[in-house]
Order: C-alpha cells, then sequence, then structure tokens
C-alpha cells in the first residue's frame, strides 16, 4: 500500500476544497441574515448494522439539549429510516428536494418536522429508484449554507460504504464521524471508508474525520479498536484520527428502537444516552477550535485539547 504522490494529491485537495467551498458564505455578496450557516457533522460507516442512525438521533437530540438548534438530515439513499427510529410518519421527504431542484418551497428547511426529540428531521429518501446524481449531490451539499438562522448544527445522516454520495457529503462537512463497532468486518470497512475518502477527495478531507466507536463493551476495548485502525491510518495514509467518543452495549437501545421511541422527548438517560451527550460535547468543542484557527491539528487560540478523556471518550492528539 502505498501513499499517493504530491502532484496527485494537489488535485484531489482543489477537488475536497471545491465541495467545501459551496458551503461557505459568500464573502463579497450583501449579507442576508445575521444568522451564519450552521456548522455540519456527516456521520458515517463503513458498513451497515453498526447503529449510526441511532447514533445521529443521539447525538443530535444531545446537541439540542445544550442549546444548540439543531437539524438531522437523513441523507442515507439506501436505507432512510430515521424517522421510523423516532415513530414519524412524514407526508414530504428528501427526495422531493432533489426532484424539485431545492426550488422554493422545496427547501430543507421547509420539508423539516419536528423530531419529538428536541431537534428538527429531514426525512430521508424512500424509493428514489436510482442513486442521487453528481447535481443532487452539489444542490445538497449547496442547500446547507442556506439553513441560516435555521440551524446552529446540521447532522448528516449518509449512506453505508463509500459511494460517491457519501464521499462528497463527507468531504465538505466541517467534522466526520466514522461510526463502528469492535467487530472485525466493522474494523476493515471503516479504514476502507476512511482509505476511500483520501485516495478520491484529497487528505484534507481526512483531517477532519474521528471515530466513534458503538456497542462497545468498555472503554478499554473502545481505545484498542481505535489504536489499531489509528495505527495503520497513520501509518498508510498518514493521518492522526481522533477518538470522538464510544457508545456502551445497552439493553435500553434495543427497547427504544423496536418501541420506535429512540430519544423521545430529547431524554438521553441510558448509559448509551448518557456517553452520547459526552460525545455531542466533545464534537461541540472541536468546532469551535476550528471556528479560531480553521485547522483541527493546528490551534493558535486554545491549548491543545491532546487527550482529553471524559467517561471514555477523548480526542486523540494531533500530529
Amino acid at each position: 500500500m502505498s501513499v499517493l504522490p504530491i502532484s496527485q494529491r494537489s488535485g484531489l485537495d482543489d477537488q475536497a476544497s471545491r465541495l467545501r467551498a459551496m458551503l461557505a458564505d459568500e464573502s463579497d455578496a450583501p449579507p442576508r441574515q445575521q444568522h451564519p450557516r450552521p456548522r455540519v457533522i456527516a456521520l458515517a460507516s463503513g458498513k451497515g448494522g453498526v447503529g449510526k442512525t441511532f447514533t445521529s438521533i443521539s447525538i443530535a437530540s444531545a446537541m439540542a439539549g445544550l442549546g444548540r438548534k439543531t437539524m438531522l438530515i437523513d441523507a442515507d439513499f439506501g436505507a432512510a429510516n430515521a424517522d421510523i427510529m423516532l415513530g414519524l410518519a412524514p407526508l414530504r421527504r428528501l427526495d422531493e428536494c432533489m426532484i424539485k431542484g431545492f426550488a422554493r418551497g422545496h427547501s430543507l428547511a421547509d420539508i423539516a418536522i419536528d423530531s419529538g426529540a428536541g431537534f428538527r428531521l429531514v426525512p430521508g429518501p424512500v424509493g428514489m429508484g436510482r442513486p442521487p446524481s453528481t447535481a443532487d449531490r452539489q444542490r445538497l451539499i449547496h442547500s446547507l449554507s442556506q439553513l441560516h438562522g435555521v440551524a446552529d448544527i446540521a447532522i448528516m445522516d449518509c449512506s453505508a460504504g463509500v459511494s460517491s454520495s457519501v464521499l462528497d457529503v463527507v468531504a465538505a462537512a466541517d467534522l466526520s464521524v466514522v461510526v463502528l463497532t469492535p467487530e472485525p468486518t466493522s474494523i476493515a470497512d471503516a479504514y476502507a471508508l476512511i482509505k476511500s475518502l483520501v485516495r478520491t477527495q484529497g487528505p484534507q478531507a481526512g483531517e477532519r474525520v474521528g471515530l466513534l466507536v458503538n456497542q462497545a463493551e468498555s472503554r478499554t476495548e473502545a481505545e484498542r479498536v481505535h489504536r489499531r485502525i489509528a495505527a495503520v491510518a497513520r501509518k498508510f495514509l498518514g493521518l492522526e484520527l481522533a477518538l470522538f467518543g464510544h457508545i456502551p452495549s445497552d439493553r435500553a437501545v434495543v427497547k427504544g428502537v423496536r418501541g420506535q421511541c429512540v430519544a423521545r422527548g430529547g431524554k438521553l438517560k441510558s448509559p448509551a444516552g448518557r456517553s452520547a451527550r459526552k460525545a455531542a460535547s466533545l464534537l461541540l468543542a472541536q468546532l469551535e477550535r476550528q471556528s479560531c484557527t480553521k485547522d483541527v491539528r493546528t490551534d493558535s487560540c486554545a491549548p491543545s485539547l491532546g487527550r482529553v478523556s471524559s467517561g471514555g471518550i477523548g480526542f486523540a492528539s494531533g500530529r
């Protein structure tokens, strides 16, 4: 396994930069509103069945509980089901926005509904009959910059795997969280996702990526999983992967999913819910560091987090 030549990396850096530019405020345009665009957090996974949507819902609810206006966009084009976990029956979905080109009356803000868990939900597409086109993905990314005043935080629940619809959103996000479990197949697929991101979007896209270990038996197990994948990423991709948190195995999660009442009322009282709150707090702290320096790895306005640990959750030290 080899690292991309510098000449190829430069082109990929430009590609990732163009995607992120879609989210940037137009600095030379007259101010339309007093509110900045929301910060975007993408949750992705190398394989399905790792609890990514549950994690997305829990973190969205936790951030809302911390006083942030939060919107969760179910961008899982293969199996959107956040609304099902929340016990909702939406009449409008993300595919409507795509079909109508995110026109007036068909924007993310127009179709977002109350989740019952403290945040707004954009229900995911069902039965689109085709994968999202490049134009669909670009319009979706650009539409996030139009949520001025509607949301402080926009969380994207991406599809599992390494499709273009996943990689484009992850590359454009301010932070990306790869959700995995301690299973060897999940670890391998999580690394494959990160590798694909770096190879297709450039190394800069990988610098904003971290891990969240779900269904961990203990903090020790989560840290062991992190060390294993981080060592490979460091050696072959030149990345220092952060550990954004771990969520323990919890029977309350199974009960909540089966009962379609995940995070109902914004209550996160189970061990898994408490861990989600800690992960949300650390993600917000990381976004705050970015806002100071626009660079996760070189912070000049706050002391380095190094490896902050709180209840089994911490950041990996930067290079």
